[in-house]
């Protein structure tokens, strides 16, 4: 009872704070669950994914109900991309569990989301010095989504603080608009996954309870996180996503020496 409850917590907390800001909730639920949880990697990334993507549904669903406009060429192209980048990642996630043992496995995926968090955070500081693009090249724009979705399936986050940062960057959105992007972006690289989880014939070990328990959470976090979106300024929203960014990265960071049996 006491594991489900910190379940409960860790998916609407990462899911109001995702749908929120765009960063998806699986980069908040995939260090916390490997802290709290001994389930496997395979399992905690079927639950983070499950997660994720039962919140962008929820939240894409009520920015559309609230008529927000996407331009969907550059939507769908990036998320076609990410389609492709999503089988990718998942066969190189199954390639790896096969070839490493599970604890090596959550240092990898520590390790690298360390640094991508990192790198996201310095970007967030310095974006008002840099150019950013509009940018409409349809193969650059596919070929980014590939990569994104590659990145985010391998590591079972969903990919929010990527591709935040790079929507910004490569099409001039504010937080708020990257956030709802974001969100679109991660609804279709999970469906790849769950789509992938469903037709394999090996199946990560679940329990239904708690996989009923982390739908519930993230469909309440989904609905928060969207009216959060729409009613908070800029400024707040950016707070929130510099604050998440912060703890995300000593969170990744204790993993990550956790995992490597230095601490």
């Amino acid at each position: 009872m006491e594991d489900l409850l910190i379940y409960v917590l860790v998916v609407l907390v990462a899911t109001a704070s995702g749908s929120s800001t765009g960063l998806g909730g699986g980069v908040v639920i995939k260090p916390l669950f490997d802290i709290v949880s001994n389930a496997p990697t395979a399992t905690i990334n079927f639950y983070s994914s499950l997660a994720v993507f039962v919140m962008a549904i929820v939240a894409l669903g009520k920015q559309l109900r609230q008529r927000f406009k996407f331009d969907f060429k550059p939507l769908l192209t990036i998320s076609i991309g990410s389609v492709i980048g999503g089988f990718i990642g998942q066969q190189l996630l199954r390639l790896t569990v096969t070839v490493m043992p599970a604890s090596h496995v959550k240092v990898l995926q520590s390790a690298m989301l360390f640094v991508m968090l990192v790198s996201v955070l310095i970007y967030n500081f310095v974006k008002k010095r840099l150019v950013s693009f509009h940018l409409k090249n349809i193969l650059v724009i596919l070929i980014v989504g590939i990569g994104l979705g590659a990145f985010s399936v391998f590591l079972g986050i969903g990919g929010g603080p990527i591709n935040v940062a790079l929507t910004m960057l490569l099409f001039s959105f504010s937080l708020r608009e990257a956030a709802v992007y974001s969100v679109g972006i991660i609804f279709f690289s999970q469906l790849t996954k769950m789509v992938t989880i469903a037709v394999s014939p090996v199946k990560p070990a679940i329990s239904l309870t708690v996989g009923i328990v982390v739908v519930v959470a993230a469909i309440i976090g989904g609905l928060l996180g969207t009216w959060i979106n729409r009613h908070a300024s800029c400024k707040v929203l950016n707070q929130i996503y510099n604050v998440l960014l912060c703890a995300l990265v000593c969170v990744t960071l204790f993993n990550t020496f956790h995992y490597a049996g230095v601490i």
